[in-house]
């Protein structure tokens, strides 16, 4: 026990904390417990997490929310239905999200 889930937040920690890549992270509580090491879901949540610069509020973060309504449709997919509708969202909410309410709207001519 306490091979994945464990290793995993505690690298999330160090690299919060510390600044530390996922990897070098990794290699520190490895010297403590080798036996570590975070499954292949969680290891890529730790390079988006990395990714994000390590945010206090990770739920709040455009790429985070872009992650999960990934994960949404996969996991639609693999059910062969359709995300809810309430789960449906378009490429510009994530760009507006981030910016926040201020955009021009443009029209072809």
């Amino acid at each position: 026990m306490g091979k994945s889930r464990s290793s995993t937040v505690m690298s999330a920690f160090l690299m919060q904390r510390h600044g530390l890549t996922r990897e070098k992270a990794l290699s520190q509580i490895q010297q403590a417990r080798p036996i570590c090491e975070p499954n292949e879901g969680f290891w890529k949540q730790l390079e988006l997490y990395h990714d994000m610069a390590t945010p206090q509020n990770v739920d709040e973060h455009p790429a985070y929310q872009r992650w999960l309504y990934q994960r949404e449709i996969e996991l639609s997919r693999a059910c062969g239905q359709a995300p809810e509708a309430e789960k449906i969202r378009f490429e510009d909410e994530h760009v507006h999200a981030q910016a926040g309410a201020d955009f021009e709207m443009r029209y072809a001519n």
